[in-house]
C-alpha cells in the first residue's frame, strides 16, 4: 500500500536551530541513520546552554551551506559579509588554541570544541545581538556508558532525540487544511517543523473534512504507523526503524522564512494531543548491524514503509 512514496526534500541542519539547508543529495551514516554534519554546531550562550530558535527568533535568517568537496561550512545572515569556517581546522587566522567546553542542550549535559574562535563569536554575537560562540560537537571516541551503551547524545551531535526526524507531507497538508477551516491565518511548510526527510505520496491530497477529523488521526499522519522505511537510492538502499514520536513546543510557531510567530501549535492541539504531548513527525535512527560507513540518500528516491497495526487504544 506504500510503494508510491518517494523522498520530497532533504535537509540538513548544519548548526542546530538556524536556518535548514536544503540539499539534492547528501551522505548518511547507514548504522546511526545521522546525515553528514547534521546539527553538527551549537550556538553557545554565556550560561552555556545551547541557543533555541523560540528564545532567538533571528536564528532562523543565518543560513548555512556546506560544500563536502572543500571542507568549507559558509554561513550567511543579513547586512553581514559572509562567514567562511573550515571543517577540518576550528582556528581562524589570529586564534591559537581551541578548547573543549561543556554545553546544555535541552537540559542534556554535551561536550563541544570552540569553533572559528573570537572571529566567529562575533560574527554570531552581531547577529543576533547576543554574546555567544559557535561550538562543534566534540565524540569523545564514542565512549560507553556505565551500562554498556553508546551515549546516544555522543552519537547524535546536537540532535534532541535521534538522528533522524521524518515527516510525511500528508500531514502537512492536513494540517494546514486545520488552519485554514479554523481561519487561523499562514500556512505551513515543512521547514517549520524542521525535519530531514519530507516523504510524498504520488497522489498526495488531504483536506480536513469533519468526517475526518472526527476519524482516527491515522489517516492524517501516516508516519505515526511506520515501524521501519527502506528508501532505495541509486546506489544503494538505506534501512531505517522508528524509535518514537516528536513531541512539539512552540518553536513550531516561528515562520522559518520571517521569524514571525504563527498559530501552528495551537491547529496541532485541535487533533494531535497524546498524554500531554502535541505530536508530529517520527525519528528514526539507522541500522546498526548495517555496513560501515555512508550511503547517499537523494530527492526523488523510492521509499517503503512497514506499518505497525497500533494496540494501543485512547
Amino acid at each position: 500500500s506504500n510503494v508510491n512514496m518517494k523522498i520530497d526534500s532533504l535537509f540538513v541542519f548544519p548548526i542546530k536551530s538556524c536556518a535548514a539547508m536544503r540539499v539534492n543529495r547528501w551522505p548518511i551514516d547507514r548504522r546511526t541513520g545521522r546525515l553528514a554534519f547534521d546539527r553538527e554546531f551549537a550556538l553557545v550562550d554565556t550560561s552555556g546552554s545551547a541557543m533555541r530558535l523560540h528564545s532567538h527568533p533571528k536564528m532562523s535568517a543565518i543560513q548555512s551551506e556546506i560544500d563536502l568537496n572543500t571542507k568549507k561550512l559558509t554561513v550567511s545572515a543579513p547586512n553581514h559579509e559572509d562567514l567562511i569556517l573550515n571543517l577540518d581546522n576550528p582556528l581562524l587566522s589570529e586564534d591559537h588554541t581551541t578548547s573543549t567546553e561543556d554545553i546544555q542542550v535541552c537540559g542534556t549535559l554535551c561536550k563541544g570544541n570552540i569553533w572559528g574562535g573570537s572571529i566567529a563569536a562575533r560574527w554570531f554575537s552581531s547577529v543576533l545581538g547576543v554574546r555567544c560562540w559557535l561550538a562543534r560537537h566534540y565524540d569523545a571516541g564514542g565512549e560507553t556508558e556505565r551500562n554498556g551503551s553508546h551515549d546516544n547524545i555522543e552519537r547524535y551531535a546536537y540532535c534532541n532525540e535521534a538522528s533522524m526526524l521524518v515527516v510525511s507531507q500528508q500531514s502537512i497538508s492536513f494540517l494546514n487544511s486545520v488552519i485554514t477551516a479554523q481561519g487561523w491565518g499562514r500556512l505551513v511548510e515543512p521547514r517549520h517543523f524542521r525535519p530531514n526527510i519530507v516523504i510524498s505520496s504520488n497522489c498526495e491530497g488531504g483536506d480536513a473534512s469533519a468526517m475526518q477529523m472526527e476519524r482516527n488521526q491515522k489517516g492524517t499522519n501516516p508516519e505515526d504507523s511506520w515501524e521501519q522505511i527502506f528508501i532505495k537510492g541509486s546506489a544503494d538502499a538505506v534501512e531505517l526503524t522508528a524509535v518514537g514520536k516528536c513531541a512539539r513546543c512552540q518553536m513550531v510557531d516561528i515562520d522559518p522564512s520571517s521569524g514571525m510567530k504563527g498559530n501552528t501549535l495551537r491547529a496541532l492541539a485541535q487533533y494531535r494531543r497524546d498524554r500531554g504531548n502535541i505530536n508530529f513527525g517520527t525519528f528514526f535512527s539507522g541500522n546498526v548491524v548495517a555496513s560501515e560507513g555512508n550511503a547517499w540518500l537523494e530527492e526523488g528516491s523510492e521509499v517503503h514503509a512497514t506499518s505497525i497495526i497500533s494496540k494501543e487504544c485512547s
